[in-house]
């Protein structure tokens, strides 16, 4: 066979192959085309992803994922700013949807822990205004960013206490008020989720009052302690008064008297000056030490 008929032979077993990309193309561009006249699209955002059909650009039924790896299954009404996802781990979403993001007012319930969510969405977050319950009783009310506590909110515990004021990041921090079950209550600044504070404080309450002063701590007995607070423990400088009519004036350390302070034992008797060791007079220790040599003796 001659080097033309070899050509010829190559070329017409080419022809078919040819045919069939050609073929395959064409199968290929058709089903694209009927699947993008049907409204199905593949859109990407920031941490999300959709695919599944859409009306006029708008998700409205399909599936979702998250950079988290959690699924879920978008539904919609044509025409509608508001839908829902059910979460492969079983939450339930019902609210405004825009594009492929939760937006505006809805509803977020966890199944496993039996809390929900109803508030504000931005961008897919839990962020603005809500109210959260929990399966404990619990409920929190007020400002979030992405999903924690942050801003000017109240929580209020299954027990009946509560705190109102200013959070961040999920704890309080900045000033608020914080109520007991037992009647105690603190007026004050807190940092890292626990009171703590020194000088003058302007707390906003709830009621709509205003307390000025230092942090304040009234016991369910009436007691009441004025001055710093640190990690959550009276310690600095304060002034502890008793419903008896005692006061003390002093240093503080992990909520006991500590230090140099003033006793005025308020009957009348001369007010004692000078240095308290664990909630205890030095005098007095020394005095008991004294004693108990001599009966030692």
């Amino acid at each position: 066979m001659n080097n033309s008929n070899r050509r010829t032979t190559k070329q017409s077993r080419k022809l078919p192959y040819a045919l069939a990309a050609v073929l395959l193309l064409v199968i290929t561009a058709l089903i694209g085309g009927i699947v993008y006249a049907s409204g199905y699209r593949y859109i990407k955002g920031d941490g999300v992803k959709y695919s599944g059909f859409t009306y006029e650009g708008q998700p409205i039924n399909g599936k979702v994922k998250y950079a988290d790896g959690t699924k879920g299954k978008l539904t919609k009404e044509k025409d509608s700013d508001r839908g829902m996802i059910v979460y492969s781990s079983g939450d339930v979403y019902e609210g405004g949807i825009k594009g492929i993001y939760r937006n505006g007012k809805g509803t977020l319930e966890y199944k496993e822990t039996g809390a929900k969510y109803v508030g504000d969405f931005a961008d897919d977050k839990l962020t603005g205004s809500a109210v959260v319950t929990s399966a404990d009783g619990s409920k929190y009310e007020g400002e979030v960013k992405d999903g924690k506590k942050d801003g000017i909110g109240k929580f209020t515990f299954s027990d009946g206490s509560y705190y109102y004021g200013e959070w961040k990041d999920n704890k309080r921090d900045g000033l608020g008020e914080e109520h007991y079950s037992d009647g105690s209550y603190y007026y004050g600044s807190f940092a890292n989720d626990k009171k703590s504070g020194s000088g003058e404080v302007m707390v906003n309450l709830e009621n709509g009052m205003v307390y000025m002063g230092k942090c304040k701590f009234v016991f369910a007995n009436g007691d009441e302690y004025t001055g710093d607070f640190t990690d959550g423990a009276r310690t600095g400088r304060g002034t502890y008064k008793w419903t008896t009519g005692e006061t003390y004036t002093g240093e503080f350390l992990d909520g006991q008297m500590h230090g140099v302070g003033t006793y005025d034992f308020g009957n009348g008797k001369e007010p004692y000056t000078g240095e308290f060791v664990n909630g205890e007079l030095v005098s007095e220790k020394e005095e008991s030490a004294e004693n108990v040599e001599d009966e030692n003796g």
